[in-house]
């Protein structure tokens, strides 16, 4: 662990739950954190915003899991992509990083051809709510063939937090039309990982710039498309208003 990060890390409390107080203490920590950062006015500033947010969610969510284990343990697996086809939300810092790891990880050819699948898959996706997405069961276009992740290590916090304690109950749910009862998921790492993602996104608006709510598939495609996609987000331009999720920014 680096010095930075050990620096910035907020202290457990000592309780037997976590509470919505200390979860807004979580939130206001990343915010006090992660604020600096973004108001730098360079390139890297909002990849390591999102990287560090990433590492601190991963961090109380595995330390709560020590003090606070769930009822089974945690199921999800490589490979297990049954809630991949659900709508997920995340910050512009965090397209940027998905968009900055597979310019740096893929060779042209493969770049081309995710960069296909993500417009395929924007322009079937684009403005559905939750429940028309669940109905829809358009697979994340970030998925590999093998059912992986192909942007894990720089996955969205949304993706991070949901965590399924039954993979079976995962794959009825997301395979039937109406969904019916929500697999049983690790409750509170999903709500300090949201706490995280909070802070986040109220550290890009006292930067002065924009913490909107975004769908992923939209925003990594105009992060993709765009490779002036987050200097013009730095000089508060709206380059990701197409992605914004409005279906986040009414229940907000």
């Amino acid at each position: 662990m680096n010095r930075s990060r050990t620096n910035r890390l907020l202290p457990l409390a000592a309780r037997s739950r976590w509470t919505p107080e200390l979860l807004a203490g979580v939130a206001a920590g990343e915010r006090s954190a992660l604020g600096p950062i973004l108001a730098r006015d360079d390139d890297a500033a909002a990849i390591e915003a999102a990287r560090l947010a990433l590492d601190r969610a991963v961090d109380l969510a595995r330390a709560a899991n020590l003090r606070e284990p769930p009822s089974r343990p945690i199921a999800c697996a490589k490979g297990c992509s049954h809630c991949c086809s659900s709508k997920v939300i995340l910050t512009a810092p965090e397209a940027l990083r998905i968009a900055a790891h597979l310019r740096s990880t893929l060779d042209p050819g493969a770049l081309a051809a995710i960069g296909a699948r993500i417009a395929a898959a924007d322009e079937r996706t684009r403005g559905l709510t939750r429940s028309r997405r669940f109905e829809a069961k358009i697979a994340c276009p970030l998925l590999g063939g093998d059912g992986s992740c192909s942007v894990h290590e720089v996955r969205p916090l949304t993706c991070a937090g949901w965590t399924s304690l039954d993979v079976s109950a995962c794959e009825q749910h997301f395979a039937s039309e109406t969904g019916g009862a929500s697999p049983p998921v690790y409750a509170l790492g999903y709500e300090i990982t949201g706490a995280v993602l909070a802070g986040l996104a109220l550290a890009c608006g006292d930067a002065g710039l924009d913490g909107a709510l975004l769908e992923l598939v939209a925003a990594v495609r105009i992060a993709l498309e765009r490779p002036t996609a987050g200097e013009r987000w730095r000089r508060r331009l709206p380059v990701f208003g197409l992605a914004r999720d409005a279906e986040s920014a009414a229940t907000s």
